[in-house]
């Protein structure tokens, strides 16, 4: 029995064939290697405070609205508890206006007038003392004894006494004025003036529950949650990142398409995206305008030195394909 002898250079040659019509497709199309990146959206702080609890972990997912993050929002509770105490008195100033004001009623004033002035006093000493404490840490900050987070925490404290003193002051300005209106009689210039002092206050209580509700710190999207940038304890500011999350319904992919081949897709277009044995359809909606060369991880045979454009494909939000994933986009020649 003879035996039949096959050339290894041809089975290498047939071996090899096979590889490139799998990798760069049949002679009517070209396979070129592609990456999923998620749509990332910054969840950020739009009040001042020390965060109180943080609701949800790295890698869950959240709704768009629900609540990520709290903070302490005591201050801010107590300043509107204020102001709606506020608005009762001159609320009820005003009637004794239209009414005619009794002896007890202006010393009840002169009695707000007193505990107004008191509560000045203690939020002017609390003012002082945090402003006092943020000078010595400068110093200290320059010669590397502490850390940049006490010099901010020092100074998020001085600038919450400073808008404490600023409200109290208000404060004892509308005990005086209260009184005044009392003492005055009802004319009708100085109603007019309680009338316009209780819409103010009312806007303004308006403003404080609009700023109530900035202490909820919610997601702006529905996704993932990728990154956590603090935990429960710190202190924030305004526009402080709090989170990242990856969007539902907004991954990408992205590749590198030869300069040759660029007049062939168009936005809008649709071109498939595989991923292991499955192919999707995935919506061509961005096309970079410079050339330039295809990162050396991202390169295949087909754009191996070769000048390219940045494409980027929105993938089907039922694809089951995550960001990082590497997949194959075919383009027909």
């Amino acid at each position: 029995m003879k035996k039949r002898i096959i050339a290894v250079p041809a089975v290498l040659a047939v071996i090899v064939i096979i590889i490139l019509v799998w990798r760069y497709g049949p002679g009517d199309s070209i396979i070129l290697r592609g990456e999923a990146e998620g749509t990332i959206y910054s969840q950020t702080a739009e009040a001042p405070g020390k965060i109180i609890e943080m609701t949800a972990g790295l890698g869950s997912r959240v709704e768009s609205g629900e609540v990520i993050a709290r903070l302490d929002d005591t201050d801010q509770r107590y300043a509107l508890e204020q102001l709606e105490i506020t608005l009762e008195k001159a609320q009820l100033a005003l009637k004794i206006l239209l009414g005619g004001a009794k002896q007890e009623e202006l010393q009840n004033a002169r009695s707000d007038i007193d505990m107004a002035e008191a509560n000045y006093r203690s939020a002017e000493a609390a003012y002082n003392q945090a402003r006092d404490d943020v000078e010595p840490l400068n110093h200290l900050l320059d010669i590397g004894g502490i850390a940049r987070n006490e010099l901010d925490n020092a100074k998020l404290r001085q600038t919450m006494a400073a808008e404490a003193l600023q409200a109290a002051a208000g404060q004892v300005q509308k005990a005086k004025e209260q009184l005044s209106l009392l003492s005055k009689g009802a004319d009708s210039d100085t109603i007019a003036m309680a009338e316009a002092d209780i819409a103010e206050i009312e806007s303004r209580i308006r403003q404080s529950k609009e700023m109530l509700d900035k202490y909820e710190i919610k997601s702006n999207r529905a996704g993932i949650i990728i990154s956590l940038n603090y935990n429960a304890g710190s202190m924030v500011n305004p526009g402080y990142n709090i989170a990242d999350i990856s969007a539902d319904g907004e991954n990408y992919v992205v590749f590198y398409l030869p300069r040759e081949y660029s007049p062939q897709i168009t936005y809008g277009q649709f071109l498939t995206v595989r991923s292991g044995k499955n192919e999707y359809s995935a919506e061509v909606r961005y096309i970079d305008v410079k050339n330039q060369y295809t990162p050396k991880e991202m390169q295949t045979y087909a754009v191996k030195n070769k000048v390219s454009v940045k494409v980027k494909l929105l993938l089907p939000a039922d694809a089951p394909i995550k960001a990082g994933d590497s997949v194959d986009v075919i383009i027909k020649k």
